[in-house]
């Protein structure tokens, strides 16, 4: 009777924090889209062929943005880097990378990509993952 009394009230409340998590984007993982639900302001990183040089820019995210997850974030992690596939209708990746990536840099010697880093908690509110069947 004595351990039903302890268990019981361990187990309620270790499913009400459970609930509760604030790591709503711990799910993501390597190739899974999330669209934009609001426009975003964020901070672009640049990859270039030199790994010593780094740049960046800051670019408006439009509402409906598909962007492709390019690593599974560790646990800990309150990031995931991730890139557009797709802005305003357009699918085509040199397009939708121009739109981004501001000419200068684009035409800049030695530039190869670019990326954001997105905080897992817009995942719910300013982000969605988007499943298979919804793409």
């Amino acid at each position: 009777m004595t351990i039903v009394r302890v268990t019981l009230p361990m187990l309620v409340l270790g499913l009400l924090l459970g609930g509760c998590s604030t790591k709503s984007g711990s799910s993501l993982k390597k190739g899974d889209i999330v669209t934009v639900q609001e426009e975003l302001r964020e901070t672009a990183e640049t990859q270039w062929e030199d790994p010593s040089y780094t740049d960046g820019f800051t670019a408006m995210i439009p509402k409906g943005t598909k962007l492709e997850v390019l690593f599974t974030p560790a646990p800990a992690s309150q990031v995931f880097e991730c890139r557009p596939i797709e802005v305003n209708g357009i699918k085509d990746a040199d397009s939708v990378e121009a739109f981004f990536v501001p000419e200068p840099i684009l035409n800049k010697e030695g530039y190869t990509s670019y990326s954001f880093a997105l905080n897992k908690e817009f995942i719910g509110t300013k982000l969605t993952k988007t499943t298979k069947s919804q793409q």
